[in-house]
Parts: C-alpha cells; sequence; structure tokens
C-alpha cells in the first residue's frame, strides 16, 4: 500500500511512501523521487572537451545548480533542435525566423514531475522559483521587473558588439552538423561570411573600446552595492550574476583563456568580472 505526503523540495508534488515494514517506519521510494523529480536541460553540443559555451544555456545552469535540483543535460546539435524540441513539447521563441517559421532556441527544460516544458532561460528561472520554492530564489522576491530590466538592458550594451567580435569563432569548436548550420544561418543574417566580420586592426580597436565603455557602465552598478557583496545585489546571488557570467564563460571560450584580448578583460574594473566567475564557479557544474 501507498501512502503520499508533500516534500520539501517540491511541496506541489505528491511522492509515493512506502512502508517498510520496520518498526512502521516510511521511506521514500528513492527510484520513484529520482525520476519524478528529475529535470532535462536542453543545450547546444560541442566538440569535446568544451561543454556548455552557450551564454543562454549557462543562466538556466546556474539557476538549476544554484538550486541544487537534480537534472540531466540532453547535448543538443544546431539542426536537431527543432525536432528535439518538437518531440519534448518544447515551444518555439517569440521572434521568428526571417522567413516567418518558428524559431526554436536553447535553454529549454522539461520536467517530468509536472510534464512542463519551459523554453527561455528567465522563464525557466521563474518557472523554478515558483515550482521550488524551497529552494534559494535565483529571482529575489518582487525583483522580478529589476531582474528583467537587467537582462535586457545587459544585452542591449553587450550583444551588438561582442557578438561581433566572437561570432566567427563559433564554428570551430562545434560538431560539423552544427558548425556548418551555425556559419550558414549567421553569414547569411549578418550578410557576409563570417570570417569577414571585424577583420580590420582599426574597426577591432573601435569595437573593443565600446566594450570596455560598457564593462564600465556595467561596473557602476555593481558598484552602488560593494559594500554589501561582489554580486549586483549585494550578498545575494541572482539571476542577473548569471547573466553576466554566461556571457563572459562564452566569451572565454571563443578567446581561449590564453589571449591577451580575455586577460584584459579578466583586468578590467579592478578585476571585478574574473572574481565574479570565481565567486560562481560552486554553481558552474557542467554535468
Amino acid at each position: 500500500m501507498l501512502w503520499y505526503r508533500k516534500t520539501g523540495l517540491t511541496p506541489n508534488i505528491e511522492v509515493p511512501l512506502r512502508r517498510t515494514g520496520l518498526n512502521g517506519i516510511l521511506a521514500v521510494d528513492l527510484y520513484l523521487i529520482l525520476f519524478s523529480l528529475m529535470i532535462t536541460l536542453f543545450d547546444l553540443a560541442a566538440k569535446a572537451p568544451i561543454k556548455c559555451w552557450s551564454p543562454y544555456a549557462w543562466k538556466a545552469r546556474y539557476v538549476l545548480n544554484m538550486k541544487n535540483i537534480p537534472y540531466t543535460t540532453a547535448w543538443v546539435d544546431y539542426p536537431d533542435l527543432e525536432p528535439e524540441s518538437k518531440k519534448a513539447g518544447v515551444k518555439p521563441s517569440n521572434i521568428k525566423k526571417r522567413d516567418g517559421n518558428p524559431w526554436y532556441t536553447c535553454p529549454a527544460i522539461v520536467d517530468d514531475s509536472t510534464g512542463t516544458a519551459i523554453p527561455d532561460s528567465f522563464e525557466i528561472a521563474l518557472y523554478l522559483d515558483k515550482q521550488y520554492p524551497n529552494t534559494p530564489r535565483a529571482i529575489p522576491e518582487g525583483m522580478e521587473g529589476l531582474q528583467k530590466a537587467f537582462e535586457e538592458q545587459f544585452m542591449d550594451l553587450l550583444q551588438p558588439t561582442i557578438w561581433v567580435l566572437i561570432v566567427s569563432k563559433v564554428p570551430a569548436f562545434l560538431n560539423p552538423s552544427s558548425a556548418k548550420y551555425f556559419y550558414d544561418t549567421r553569414s547569411a543574417f549578418l550578410g557576409k561570411p563570417l570570417e569577414q566580420l571585424a577583420v580590420d586592426p582599426e574597426e577591432r580597436k573601435q569595437l573593443w573600446a565600446k566594450i570596455k565603455g560598457s564593462f564600465d557602465k556595467l561596473d557602476g552598478y555593481y558598484a552602488k552595492t560593494d559594500s554589501a557583496g561582489p554580486f549586483f545585489m549585494g550578498q545575494t546571488v541572482s539571476f542577473a550574476d548569471f547573466t553576466v557570467a554566461g556571457m563572459l564563460r562564452s566569451v572565454k571560450i571563443c578567446l581561449g583563456s590564453d589571449s591577451e584580448e580575455w586577460k584584459a578583460i579578466e583586468e578590467w574594473n579592478g578585476g571585478r568580472w574574473k572574481a565574479l566567475i570565481d565567486n560562481l564557479e560552486p554553481y558552474a557544474s557542467e554535468n
């Protein structure tokens, strides 16, 4: 016979308990717990030894790791992203392709315990905060608007410039099918072959000056809470920090950890960005 109780981890989920026969003690059926609580994170595959490289997927991964929620990663190549998403019940993003067709993106999660499929890292964080309320919050209560605004401003500040510098380096560490897909689609979107982007020394110099200016502005936001702690909200780790660190990790992979450009970023703003990555290392598992 089975009894049910609420778990501390997910109070919205009923977990079967069975009587062990030893002094009437109730023991959780571990097999059912493992599989009822399992979350699958869809992430973009790369060639070994690289695992997680997408700045967007890093945000979701940080959230899952901080919450210590059991999950597994489904590594997906670009050409397989749409069929695998459809198979898992993941909806496309709100952005359409240029031809008007749906655009499927990473990350996404599928929570087997609820049958819920969620795309978009911010929506994933909102869902996990709500569904697993006894875990650390990625988005502090009442701060949803601030955290979303920060994410959007961060992307507006950096994506137009830093993406131009690193996009041509991405195909080199992708699997062949993904590399071709990425090269063809991004070249078409940008209107020129990727290898022709930011090759002029003066153009690169100007881009780096803009990027440095963006990080200086970002540094000003963080400096407001320096007296309380090293994170965007002082001592409290939040989604905003995952947004910044996710991008930094992606840039590090693209530029190379030994490159002069990456070493310069590590030294900017008193070493703040290297320290941020280091402080979030406990949440950087790439299972």
